[in-house]
């Protein structure tokens, strides 16, 4: 994984690794500002109701994660990925997927869910054994 470690942040260590979280973030609430604001994911957080899992090598975080469990109207528990954030998918996808796994059987969960702001990310997710489920659109309506 070429030194890459990953690790899951409890809610008592947010506030110590905050501004190294926030820019991973801010990358995807910039794409989707209506939906991410940065210090509500730092609030969740730090509440334990969704858990950040780091990608790192050395003391430099290169990508982070949130983790998110759901339980659907039907009773179906799932770990929801809404927030992915960061570089060099490629070296640490393959192990993320075995821990999110592992954590979403950890909850009592029987899939993982994602939610996609580029096209593009099915090229990565489907190796993977991720499959395009919804499409979400928007129609604005002004003032």
């Amino acid at each position: 994984m070429n030194g890459l470690k990953l690790a899951a942040v409890p809610a008592s260590l947010i506030e110590l690794l905050w501004d190294d979280i926030a820019p991973f973030i801010d990358l995807v609430a910039d794409k989707a500002p209506d939906d991410i604001v940065t210090s509500k994911v730092k609030e969740n957080c730090m509440l334990g109701s969704i858990m950040p899992v780091i990608v790192y090598r050395g003391s430099n975080i290169v990508a982070v994660n949130i983790l998110d469990v759901k339980t659907l109207d039907s009773g179906k528990k799932v770990l929801y990925i809404p927030i992915i954030g960061g570089a060099e998918l490629d070296n640490w996808s393959e192990d993320f997927m075995k821990l999110a796994t592992q954590i979403a059987k950890d909850f009592g969960c029987s899939e993982l869910r994602g939610m996609a702001v580029r096209k593009g990310w099915m090229t990565k997710l489907k190796p993977l054994g991720w499959e395009e489920m919804f499409t979400t659109v928007r129609c604005k309506i002004g003032d």
